[in-house]
């Protein structure tokens, strides 16, 4: 099984990111092995990910915090997407803060063996996390704050979304997503030419949509704020979004190159992103020490 994280866009709802970061109530199992090991600097640009097989895991030379592109680090791999020992979606995972520099900047590649077949998001998860606090020495705490955030909320003009038909899909955590039957419903992030941005959902609330937008990011696009959804409204939509790659503080404008955001969520969803405060989860590096010897 390839990491989950180089996976562009996975549908969940926000209710999903806050019991990612809950503990399990089982005792977390531990690796029997594991090795650690600073990455040369030369041969690791470029590298992340890694590959899982019950009971065995290799992660591939990243760092522990975010790297410059926004991909997330093993931190937010182990406290977001993959902390209650099941794939979440990209958007549960928490903003960091504290911690000295180097864990931004210093690549380690990890390869470890369990006893029996755990699987690799447990792993990825409550396992890695407990090898990150015996080796790393690592101490954290969550912290929710009031932080500039974009609220969506419903347009003036009213709702221009198409509600989602039931039983054409299966929404992503309705079910088992291999053998659900119908398929799975499809949400994805893509580029189109060298500016445009293409955002595809089928059967996704608006928490679902919200998070997708922030995945936008993988293709130059990024959002200056977390987002979220404001609009009350309940229920599973089909979504398609056409915008530009531009500054997401610039003012909105709809030009020959594309709509920005702003203008395209209101024109072609109803909908529309208002610059506020509100409520995000922070995950606190009280104590951090570079990884003891294998």
């Amino acid at each position: 099984m390839r990491i989950a994280v180089v996976i562009i866009v996975v549908a969940g709802t926000a209710n999903l990111a806050l019991q990612a970061q809950s503990p399990t109530t089982a005792a977390t199992p531990k690796f029997d092995v594991a090795s650690i090991r600073l990455c040369d600097e030369r041969n690791s640009r470029g590298t992340r990910g890694g590959n899982a097989s019950p009971g065995r895991l290799s992660v591939a030379c990243t760092t522990l915090g975010t790297l410059p592109d926004s991909f997330p680090g093993i931190l937010q791999q182990a406290y977001g997407i993959f902390a209650n020992g099941r794939e979440n979606p990209l958007w549960s995972i928490p903003k960091i803060e504290g911690g000295p520099a180097w864990i931004n900047s210093e690549r380690y590649e990890i390869n470890a063996k369990a006893e029996g077949d755990a699987s690799p998001e447990m792993m990825m998860g409550p396992m890695m996390q407990a090898l990150l606090e015996d080796r790393f020495k690592l101490k954290v705490h969550r912290e929710s704050r009031d932080v500039p955030v974009y609220a969506l909320t419903v347009a003036k003009a009213g709702l221009k979304l198409k509600p989602f038909r039931e039983g054409s899909c299966t929404p992503s955590y309705d079910g088992p997503r291999v053998t659900a039957q119908p398929p799975v419903c499809k949400a994805r992030a893509s580029s189109r030419g060298p500016n445009l941005v293409t955002i595809d959902g089928q059967g996704m609330t608006l928490d679902e949509f919200s998070g997708l937008m922030l995945t936008a990011s993988a293709f130059g696009f990024k959002f200056d704020r977390p987002l979220i959804n404001k609009t009350g409204l309940a229920g599973r939509f089909d979504f398609h979004l056409e915008f530009a790659i531009d500054d997401v503080r610039a003012a909105a404008s709809s030009d020959a190159a594309g709509a920005s955001i702003f203008t395209a969520v209101q024109q072609q969803l109803g909908l529309k992103l208002e610059a506020t405060k509100g409520p995000a989860e922070l995950l606190v590096i009280d104590h951090i020490e570079r990884p003891s010897e294998n």
